[in-house]
């Protein structure tokens, strides 16, 4: 496959690619989140009602947290029911690498044309059509307004799917891309009809007790380097559980922790890790030493080898991103965008001194 130049297309050859002839394959990376999984059902409720025929997939299980969403049971499940055939036309979302999204790259022939809608800080422009845009809240904001573009009517289906995406990727608002926009066009889609009540109750409120003792078991490996600032909680084979990278999520909430990481062996010597920031460091930059990718502040990879050489690889690389941006224990972690909201001098932000704007 042969990629154009490093540059988006306009809207009008998207919809082309989407609207012309050739059977077409959605798709999104494995691991799914809510984004990736709100965009493929907000995608296909776009293609729905242009009356375009195509198949929803994704190479892996989809958590059962999201069954709620209308049209998820139209994904198709790769691993379980894999296509060996070629299709004419493949859309990638929320994927910032082709590799991201597994066995799918088996529907790939000579003759595929892929149009790739991502909005990793890390993403590729990997597709023979591209549509990247790294200041989008998340993939499902990028569809919004392709929705405006193509004249497309918000329905529930679309709504929903949408809504998801970027209340999962904003982290419920709470993540550094929570951006005004994100909120005013989740505010739409709850007049289009979304009960965030509801979104909320099955994706956070509604987890499988084997989930919350995977967890309970994750907690208790938690450990502190390098005087406080680097946090990291672990997962082994035998107690894998789908659905589990957002434990990463309580080693970052720990007071002085600036990087933390979750690892999570899925088989034998083969880990799956996320990465936290919630100081300058971009994650991202690690994630990627180690062949992986993703945002400035959330990333990950996956590794394969010992869990002692990991370890020993990892905390050297976080080591020197520490040592690079000179973090010292006991430094408040604010983005400076919320500092400067805040009306708080650099030097609290970095160095706790508590001193403030007059």
């Amino acid at each position: 496959m042969k990629p154009r130049a490093q540059m988006n297309n306009n809207h009008q050859e998207i919809f082309d690619f989407l609207t012309g002839e050739g059977e077409m394959l959605i798709v999104s990376h494995f691991f799914p989140d809510g984004d990736a999984i709100g965009s493929v059902l907000a995608l296909g409720g776009m293609l729905e009602q242009l009356n375009v025929k195509h198949t929803l997939a994704i190479d892996d299980i989809c958590p059962e947290k999201y069954s709620f969403m209308p049209g998820y049971e139209k994904i198709r499940n790769l691993r379980k029911d894999p296509m060996a055939r070629k299709v004419e036309k493949l859309v990638i979302l929320d994927a910032g690498a082709l590799p991201r999204i597994g066995s799918a790259q088996q529907c790939i022939g000579d003759e595929t044309r892929v149009l790739n809608i991502d909005h990793h800080f890390t993403g590729e422009y990997y597709g023979h059509l591209n549509l990247v845009k790294v200041e989008a809240a998340a993939t499902a904001e990028i569809l919004y307004d392709l929705c405006a573009e193509m004249d497309i009517e918000i329905n529930i289906s679309i709504a929903y799917g949408l809504y998801v995406g970027l209340i999962t990727d904003t982290g419920r608002f709470r993540f550094a891309n929570s951006s005004q926009r994100a909120m005013y066009i989740c505010s739409e889609l709850i007049g289009k009809g979304v009960d965030p009540g509801w979104v909320t109750e099955n994706i956070y409120f509604n987890l499988p007790f084997e989930l919350i003792q995977a967890l309970a078991r994750a907690l208790f490996t938690i450990d502190l380097h390098f005087g406080g600032l680097v946090c990291l909680l672990r997962l082994d084979h035998g107690h894998y559980i789908e659905d589990s990278e957002w434990f990463v999520g309580y080693a970052s909430s720990i007071k002085g922790v600036a990087l933390s990481a979750f690892i999570c062996e899925m088989e034998n010597n083969v880990f799956k890790v996320s990465l936290r920031s919630r100081c300058p460091i971009a994650v991202s930059d690690i994630a990627r030493k180690f062949g992986g990718g993703g945002h400035l502040k959330a990333a990950g990879f996956r590794f394969r080898g010992s869990r002692d050489d990991l370890l020993k690889k990892l905390l050297g690389e976080l080591e020197q991103a520490i040592q690079t941006h000179e973090l010292r224990p006991g430094d408040f972690f604010v983005e400076p965008s919320t500092a400067e909201t805040l009306g708080i001098h650099a030097d609290w932000m970095l160095n706790g001194t508590g001193s403030s704007k007059d």
